[in-house]
């Protein structure tokens, strides 16, 4: 098959956002978007016009721009940056509107009226190291325009950026008279103090009950002691204190108690992950470290750590002893050692003082917004506790008959502790997944209980990162009523940034950009899960190495795949993976080869057979496409995506009534989806000939086009 032609050219990339958006929209939602408007429609747009730039995209509050002259970007940004200064003056520091700018010059490939390569992935990269008000460009930026244009700029070293394999060399453009924009504003320069850093405060605060841990990092199948091909590189430090809580030993002797050494584990890991001055590593990655004998220095260089949390819990009667050891990996000493003895109704008390300890040791401090967040993510009932941290095991077991346990347990942690936020997300989570995956009977009751819950958890604390990104898959379902995939990108944001040590947050992200065919954004986000997790979920790998396929890295995804599936090879969830991989790459036979043994792993998953119809209709196989979906379960008749294709498959195959009332029972189920939503997927998973095919088709029977 003759490859098509490339179009590349070299362009000037300037990426923007605004710096705090989350926080300005939770603030006041409608104020903050009719200002947003009125700085887009008074002065960035005619900005950007006057400068001869085309805006590529708007992502929200952000705005991809390029420009034939570098020397006209930065001009523009200059001047841009210069006037929202002069706008926000007199407006309180709580409520402007402040953009950060990245600015780089390099080659891009141009896909219809869009814009991708490293080209631009360095200028998103840049714009993330801005200061809001700032501007941050790149070595060759800097030497194109330094004798053009009368500006000063300050190097900020060598930086190593998400995603992109060499350090960027990266420099502050110094705007005289914009505080943050290299020269700080007098007034406010004593002033400026990380939020976290309120040491004082922190001794004299005491924690109430840390609570559960975030429930997705909790149990999954133990990873893969060998690896199929080379194994992945040991990660490096990170620039911030990096830590890897291992799990507690369980010194009771009795296999019944192991649930306290684990909700231990998860308490400690959860109350840390919440500070943004720390590098902590999920719970799963550590799982792998269960039960065995490990030093802290193999754990560390494997985890990519400084620092390792080890410890153990024994349990007679009515009393407790923890103890817990901190070890500096590099230097090989220990930082801290501590040893509890307690009644057993102090044990969230003991998690407190022993979290603040180790954040002392690290010489990082939890902030007063983290402790009330502490504070409301948790309980005062041991037995609501205990019922969630088993219900957390049960879950993720992931099977329908296990999920089933978990919802029975987490519903006993609630009636135990109405007031406990962890308990109702993860009931949340079960009811969503039962829907997700085909196995309710009710699809549409089962996600209306799961927003339902979620409502929930937000109401009592709204500042949970979990409730943001659960609500963002939310909406990126067709057939609920949120359905908005903008807003989902919002929500799964603001999961990121309120918890930016949160695996299963930047993963959420990066499934919403992926769905929405944003590979290589996806592509980041999930790179920074993996850092995070690096034992990860198979869910969190295999979408990962999804996305290398479609980037063209085949042999780079086909090794992470086998690798993160050797212990489980029947896993459905990696089969199913695979046949993404090959289709992706464009090898249709096998991925019908691998998503049909993903369906003899999993009959009842509705997403595995609509994967495997696809294919089949690629491969002209169409009759077994519609025999496929056609037999399914009952359950899949509510099933948008199994309405959907199946309605597609009979028009492939010129059945046009029987397309038609497909069709007409797909737009009954989603009638707020549109062909642009998911236009831009297929034209990377099939062919462009495939691909206008099923749009026209869709277009024919109904499907609007936006």
């Amino acid at each position: 098959m003759a490859s098509q032609r490339v179009e590349r050219r070299l362009t000037a990339i300037l990426a923007t956002d605004v710096a705090g958006y989350s926080r300005l929209m939770g603030v006041d939602e409608e104020g903050t978007l009719a200002r947003l408007k009125a700085h887009r429609r008074e002065l960035v747009d005619p900005k950007i016009a006057e400068h001869r730039g085309r805006i590529v995209k708007t992502t929200g509050d952000g705005l991809l721009v390029e420009f034939a002259s570098v020397v006209d970007a930065v001009r523009c940004a200059v001047e841009f940056q210069r006037d929202m200064a002069e706008r926000n003056a007199g407006v309180p520091p709580e409520r402007r509107i402040e953009f950060r700018i990245g600015i780089n010059l390099g080659d891009i490939i141009i896909d219809e009226s869009d814009i991708f390569g490293d080209g631009v992935n360095v200028a998103a990269r840049l714009e993330a190291l801005a200061e809001p008000g700032a501007i941050c460009v790149s070595r060759v930026v800097r030497d194109q325009v330094r004798d053009k244009l009368d500006l000063a700029f300050e190097d900020m070293g060598e930086q190593q950026v998400k995603n992109i394999v060499r350090p960027v060399r990266a420099y502050r453009v110094r705007i005289e008279g914009v505080a943050g924009a290299g020269i700080a504003a007098p007034s406010t320069a004593r002033e400026r103090v990380p939020r976290w850093v309120i040491a004082t405060a922190i001794a004299a605060l005491a924690v109430i009950a840390i609570g559960a841990a975030a429930l997705w990092r909790l149990h999954s199948p133990e990873p893969a002691v060998t690896a199929a091909g080379a194994p992945p590189a040991s990660p490096t430090l990170p620039d911030k204190p990096s830590i890897a809580v291992l799990p507690f030993a369980n010194l009771s002797g009795d296999p019944g108690q192991d649930y306290l050494a684990d909700g231990l584990t998860d308490n400690l890991i959860d109350a840390l992950a919440q500070n943004p001055g720390l590098l902590v590593i999920a719970r799963n990655a550590t799982l792998n470290y269960r039960g065995k004998a490990v030093a802290p220095q193999a754990a560390a260089k494997d985890l990519g750590v400084r620092y390792v949390l080890e410890g153990s819990v024994q349990k007679s009667g009515d009393h407790i002893r923890v103890t817990a050891q901190l070890i500096d990996a590099v230097n090989d000493n220990h930082v801290l050692s501590q040893k509890y003895d307690r009644n057993l109704t102090s044990l969230f008390a003991l998690e407190d003082d022993l979290t603040l300890q180790i954040a002392g040791a690290l010489d990082v401090q939890l902030s007063g917004g983290t402790v009330a967040r502490s504070l409301a993510h948790g309980t005062r009932n041991l037995e609501a506790w205990e019922n969630l941290v088993k219900a957390s095991q049960t879950y993720f077991r992931f099977n329908p008959a296990d999920v089933n346990e978990a919802q029975k347990l987490a519903q006993r942690a609630v009636d135990l502790d109405p007031n406990y936020p962890a308990a109702w997300q993860l009931l949340a989570f079960t009811y969503f997944d039962e829907a997700d995956l085909g196995w309710a009977q009710d699809r549409i009751a089962a996600l209306n209980r799961a927003r339902q819950l979620n409502d929930k958890v937000l109401q009592l604390d709204p500042e949970s990162p979990s409730p943001y990104w659960l609500r963002a898959r939310l909406e990126m379902l067709p057939d609920l009523p949120e359905y908005d995939p903008e807003a989902a990108l919002r929500d799964a944001r603001k999961s990121v940034e309120l918890a930016p040590n949160d695996d299963p947050s930047h993963w959420a992200l990066g499934l919403v950009f992926f769905l929405l065919g944003y590979f290589d954004e996806a592509a980041a986000e999930f790179a920074t899960t993996l850092r995070l997790n690096p034992h990860p979920y198979i869910w969190e790998s295999g979408f990962h190495a999804v996305t290398l396929s479609e980037t063209g890295h085949y042999k780079e995804a086909i090794a992470e795949i086998e690798r993160e599936s050797a212990a489980q090879p029947k896993n459905p969830f990696g089969l199913s993976f695979r046949g993404r991989i090959e289709a992706f790459a464009g090898n249709y036979a096998n991925a019908a080869r691998w998503f049909e043994r993903a369906r003899e792993a999993d009959p009842v998953s509705s997403q595995s057979a609509v994967s495997l119809a696809q294919v089949y209709d690629r491969l002209g196989r169409v009759d077994d496409a519609i025999s496929l979906l056609e037999n399914g379960p009952p359950q899949w008749r509510n099933a948008p995506a199994v309405r959907f294709w199946l309605g597609l498959s009979y028009a492939l195959a010129g059945r046009k009534e029987q397309a038609a009332a497909e069709f007409g029972a797909f737009r009954a189920l989603a009638p707020k989806w549109t062909l642009s939503s998911t236009q831009r997927y297929w034209s990377r998973y099939f062919t462009p000939q495939f691909s206008d095919r099923i749009a026209a088709l869709s277009r024919e029977y109904g499907i609007p086009e936006k």
